[in-house]
């Protein structure tokens, strides 16, 4: 018996590095996507949206891996809600990735383009929802509370961030009807990062899950990313 058990500890470990590596490329991706953007590089450009295949490969395969376990170990408990976890983590990591596409696809329509001024608030805010995302992912790794917390008052300036960006866009929009599509596109990007934050949001909420058994402290008082 207590060898089965420490098998099963050592696939639970297997399972969270798994994840790290999945969270490690999905950060990746969103670095290189705003990069792309800012130093308009359709080399780079094209490298994310290439790079979306291993993600959904890792989503696959981390999906599949938590259903052999819960069909042939029958966790129970804290492990359980652990594996349960970590599918509903993956499904936030996954569209982390396709948000960093839909970047990167960006990137590749402005790559002609003059930017309106040197662009220096989007690549800010991609910087904030990194390290929310990497916070959550510690949070994960360290069980670790605070972190979480962390994550979840770093989503509210995010969010300011977001809205000041969206005013500046619609006054450059209104000022300029020539620049109408390049700042519609630089919008977008604010979107997407703010969906980035509310996933990485989802993914606090589920480490506090892990560790105390309870969504309800979170879920009150943030928004669930679809």
């Amino acid at each position: 018996m207590a060898a089965t058990r420490l098998h099963f500890s050592e696939e639970l470990e297997a399972l969270r590095h798994r994840l790290l590596e999945m969270g490690s490329e999905v950060d990746r991706m969103l670095r290189m996507a705003v990069q792309a953007l800012t130093e308009q590089d359709i080399t780079l450009a094209e490298e994310v949206i290439a790079h979306d295949d291993l993600v959904d490969r890792l989503d696959l395969e981390l999906e599949g891996e938590c259903m052999r376990l819960i069909a042939l170990q029958q966790p129970l408990a804290r492990d359980l809600r652990l594996i349960g976890t970590v599918l509903k983590v993956i499904t936030d990591l996954e569209r982390i990735g396709d948000h960093s596409v839909d970047i990167a696809k960006v990137a590749r329509h402005l790559i002609q383009d003059t930017f309106y001024q040197p662009l220096v608030d989007l690549p800010r805010m991609a910087e904030s929802v990194r390290h929310m995302l990497n916070q959550a992912m510690q949070a994960f790794v360290n069980h670790d509370l605070e972190q979480v917390e962390t994550v979840v008052l770093e989503d509210d300036e995010v969010d300011m961030m977001f809205h000041r960006i969206r005013e500046e866009l619609h006054t450059v929009m209104q000022r300029d009807p020539a620049l109408v599509v390049q700042a519609s596109y630089l919008l977008f990007v604010a979107h997407y990062l703010e969906r980035v934050a509310d996933h990485t949001v989802n993914i606090a909420e589920r480490v506090h899950y892990v560790e105390t058994g309870s969504l309800s402290q979170l879920a009150k008082s943030h928004k669930t990313a679809s």
